[in-house]
């Protein structure tokens, strides 16, 4: 009897094609179409996430000014005291009072875990970087 590895049944040990699974090509190529989706996606995570850190210490500033008219109307001076004020800021927000008196303030806010800081000054406060303009927020990129 004679036997031809041309004309193998299916479920021989010869028929590759026949056994379930990915071959290893498959695999690789599968990975590699991965980590070129990832390779996209990291810089777009980190940008979102430093926008929300912007996002996140501007309107404590903007809140802050708010809370430092109203205790300003009724006491007829601005507070460097945070709890006088019965101001508290987002988690991971720090915010700091550079200056306050009867005629303006000037604070600053950073985030725990970036670099960016965003800063307001109002009235006859000196000026406060990253803020160059009276009653404008500024930020560092």
């Amino acid at each position: 009897m004679l036997c031809l590895a041309s004309t193998t049944e299916p479920g021989t040990r010869l028929d590759h094609r026949s056994s379930r699974g990915f071959s290893l090509i498959e695999l690789l190529v599968a990975m590699l179409v991965i980590g070129i989706l990832v390779g996209f996606a990291i810089p777009r995570y980190r940008e979102y996430k430093r926008r929300y850190y912007l996002t996140t210490m501007v309107s404590d500033l903007r809140n802050l000014a708010t809370t430092e008219e109203a205790y300003w109307n009724i006491t007829g001076t601005y507070s460097t005291d945070l709890q006088q004020i019965q101001y508290s800021s987002s988690p991971r927000v720090a915010i700091s009072m550079v200056s306050a008196d009867t005629l303006g303030w000037a604070a600053k806010a950073s985030y725990a875990g970036d670099s960016a800081s965003c800063a307001i000054y109002y009235g006859n406060a000196p000026v406060l970087p990253p803020a160059t303009l009276k009653n404008v927020i500024g930020c560092t990129p």
